[in-house]
């Protein structure tokens, strides 16, 4: 079941908006249908809206996963935005949202969903910035061209590659049509915070989607 909205950024600081790093995941978990549990976010002050590059984010290990299913992806890389970062697993929070990375370095993949190169849609959400700490993750995904390469590392050492065929930017409560979709062509979603900081709503106006279709 996909998620009922997208609320990265936004449901932060209640209980169950994070996603799961792989190395707290139980050995041999099976994908499911309900959230994923996870501790309690610790209380952070308000995001900045001018933020300063001091984030530094360490390559990923690019190694392979035991006891976990081998499609699932471990790094994404993004070579035209030099992004090379690890993936975390996402559920839903208690808001029925797709959760957020843990790490603002990270990625999270929603794992209720496809897996990258399976048939339907795989998504992918990171941080646009992450409160005093500077840009994150997905700071310039909006920089990515079009024909641009996105490559999956999965659990078992294959490297799954998509290139980038739009960007769409939409209200914060919007989503492309083909987003979750379950059967298909493969192909890839990522997305996060787009447009101007709101403080009433404490989130951005805008949400960024970059669609890429499976390189054959």
């Amino acid at each position: 079941m996909p998620p009922l909205g997208l609320g990265i950024f936004e449901t932060e600081a209640s209980n169950g908006a994070f996603a799961q790093p792989y190395g707290d995941a139980v050995p041999d978990e099976a994908p499911h249908t309900g959230a994923v549990g996870t501790a309690p976010a610790t209380p952070r002050p308000a995001a900045t809206t001018t933020p300063t590059p001091s984030l530094v984010c360490p390559a990923p290990k690019v190694t392979r996963r035991r006891g976990v299913p081998s499609s699932w992806p471990i790094v994404i890389q993004i070579p035209s935005i030099k992004v090379d970062a690890a993936v975390e697993l996402a559920g839903v929070d208690h808001h029925g949202d797709m959760q957020v990375p843990v790490n603002p370095c990270d990625v999270a993949w929603y794992k209720l969903g496809s897996a990258p190169g399976a048939a339907g849609d795989a998504v992918v959400d990171g941080h646009l910035d992450w409160w005093n700490d500077g840009p994150a993750v997905f700071w310039k995904l909006d920089l990515v061209k079009r024909g641009a390469e996105i490559d999956i590392i999965d659990a078992g050492g294959a490297k799954v590659r998509f290139k980038v065929t739009a960007l769409v930017r939409l209200s914060r409560s919007g989503e492309p049509a083909s987003m979750f979709t379950a059967t298909g062509a493969p192909m890839l979603t990522l997305y996060t915070c787009a447009g101007v900081w709101d403080p009433g709503a404490e989130t951005y106006s805008q949400r960024l989607f970059v669609e890429a279709v499976l390189v054959s």
